[in-house]
């Protein structure tokens, strides 16, 4: 609907500095009078701007966040993501992440774990087809995905410091 307004402002404007011309036929091209537009177009053209100032600042919070993938292979690893998923609780003010769980597989029955957030590797360890020693395995991860996350504002906060950017001078 903005668009549509914003067009019939333009249409408007054309027209009329096209009928201003028209009149002011004798007048040198170089010394046009420019009017001002009518306070109701301004106050028009005012909503409009913060109408759309509002948008983009609200399709930033609708991003989706906490996605949980899955990229496991075997039955041990799918046990591993069923616990994981199962005790996962996020903390409230993490947001912008997802979190991918991937399964490499290793030596005989041995696979190795990771989880990453946002392409950080956060968990790594390998992982024994023993139920109880997944269900351990899967209770750590969560509890250190858990501080990642409630951390993560503040490492980023650090990574973006004065002491981490350079001058360049070696």
């Amino acid at each position: 609907m903005p668009r549509f307004i914003a067009i019939l402002v333009l249409a408007y404007i054309s027209v009329s500095v096209f009928s201003q011309e028209k009149q002011d036929s004798t007048v040198d091209r170089q010394n046009k009078v420019i009017k001002e537009a009518p306070e109701s177009l301004q106050k028009l053209l005012e909503n409009i701007k913060e109408s759309e100032l509002n948008k983009v600042n609200s399709t930033s919070d609708i991003e989706i966040d906490g996605l949980l993938l899955d990229e496991t292979k075997t039955k041990s690893g799918r046990d591993f993501y069923f616990f994981f998923y199962q005790n996962w609780n996020p903390p409230a003010n993490a947001k912008n992440y997802s979190i991918f769980i991937k399964e490499k597989p290793y030596r005989l029955t041995t696979t190795l774990i990771e989880i990453k957030i946002n392409e950080s590797l956060v968990f790594k360890s390998f992982l024994q087809p023993r139920n109880e020693m997944v269900k351990a395995l899967a209770q750590q991860a969560v509890e250190r995905t858990y501080a990642y996350l409630k951390n993560y504002e503040e490492l980023q906060k650090q990574l973006m410091g004065e002491d981490q950017s350079g001058t360049g001078i070696f």
